[in-house]
């Protein structure tokens, strides 16, 4: 009896190193220190507090708006604060990543923008929304803290269906 116990520990606990693989996981970041060329532009809702339900449901507004149709972008944040170090409260602005700012937002929405020229650091990996920000800011620390550079707590995500999720931070 307790060798098929074994068995079907083993049989799962490959199967989620397998899941956990395929969504990314064991991908490491790619860390640069570049100076932003654009302006990018998100479309959402500002909250600050300690995240809960209604935060939680900030995300899927903007996931569900992406998903019919209703703003066209990627998902993407704005955090104006880096939770570890400020506690549980966080500063966050949560929508989507957009091209310009000529779509009709839905109520309650605005526009807000990480403006061009700023020198930043910027992590990437090819790996699922709900695994790469675990990922992309201990990257992102460590490479500041290596370099020298004091960062500005503005933080910039993107989760892209297609391509890399993206982190970035402004460089003080």
């Amino acid at each position: 009896m307790s060798r098929w116990f074994v068995i079907i520990g083993a049989v799962l606990a490959l199967g989620f190193a397998g899941v956990y693989a395929w969504l990314g996981g064991f991908r490491s970041p790619q860390v640069d220190v570049l100076t932003t060329q654009q302006p990018v532009f998100v479309a959402g809702q500002y909250y600050a507090g300690i995240p809960g339900q209604e935060f939680g449901e900030l995300f899927r507004e903007a996931g569900e708006l992406q998903r019919s149709g209703r703003l066209r972008g990627t998902l993407g944040n704005l955090y104006y604060n880096a939770p570890e170090s400020e506690g549980d409260s966080i500063k966050a602005f949560i929508g989507l990543v957009v091209a310009d700012t000529s779509q009709p937002l839905p109520t309650g929405f605005r526009y807000r923008t990480f403006a061009a020229g700023q020198r930043v650091v910027r992590a990437r990996i090819q790996a699922h929304y709900m695994l790469a920000p675990g990922k992309l800011y201990p990257a992102l620390k460590a490479a500041a803290e290596t370099q020298k550079l004091k960062l500005r707590q503005v933080y910039l995500e993107r989760f892209p269906e297609e391509g890399p999720a993206e982190m970035v931070a402004v460089v003080k």
